[in-house]
C-alpha cells in the first residue's frame, strides 16, 4: 500500500501555481499556518484549480515523512493546519453521553478550508530525524 502513490503524504497543486513559486512534481514542501505544519511531496496537476492546495484525508504520518524545519518534529498530517468551527445546532440539548474534545469526537464542523503558506524544502532541509 505504501508504494501505490508516492509512499507518504502528498499535496496536489495547480501546475501554474507550482511554476510561479518554483515547485516541480514530487518536490518536498512545507505547508504551514498559525495552526500547524505539514511536510509532504507535491503532485503538480492541471486538474486542481488555481489558488487551491488539496491534501487527501488520512495519510500516514510516520512513514516516509521527514521532520519540519519549523517544529523539528515529524511533518504533521492533514489536520495540522486546520481548526474546528463547531456547528452550534448540533450542540443543542446538552446530552451527557457526548463529551467533545478538540479534533476528536463531536459535532461536525467546517475544518477543511484554511489558508496556508507553501514553501519548497531544499535538499539539505529534508531531515529524517533518525538520530
Amino acid at each position: 500500500m505504501l508504494t501505490l502513490f508516492r509512499g507518504g503524504p502528498h499535496v496536489w497543486l495547480n501546475n501554474e501555481d507550482a511554476k510561479s513559486v518554483g515547485l516541480d512534481d514530487n518536490d518536498w514542501i512545507q505547508m504551514y499556518n498559525r495552526n500547524g505544519v505539514v511536510v509532504a511531496r507535491t503532485v503538480v496537476s492541471h486538474r486542481i484549480p488555481r489558488g487551491v492546495a488539496f491534501m487527501y484525508h488520512v495519510q500516514e504520518r510516520y512513514i516516509n515523512v521527514p521532520g519540519s524545519p519549523i517544529t523539528n518534529q515529524r511533518g504533521g498530517t492533514f489536520n495540522s493546519p486546520t481548526r474546528i468551527h463547531m456547528k452550534p445546532t448540533q450542540m443543542i440539548g446538552g446530552y451527557a453521553q457526548l463529551s467533545y474534545g478538540f479534533n476528536y469526537y463531536g459535532p461536525t464542523g467546517n475544518q477543511r478550508d484554511e489558508q496556508v503558506v507553501i514553501r519548497k524544502l531544499e535538499r539539505d532541509e529534508v531531515k529524517w530525524l533518525e538520530n
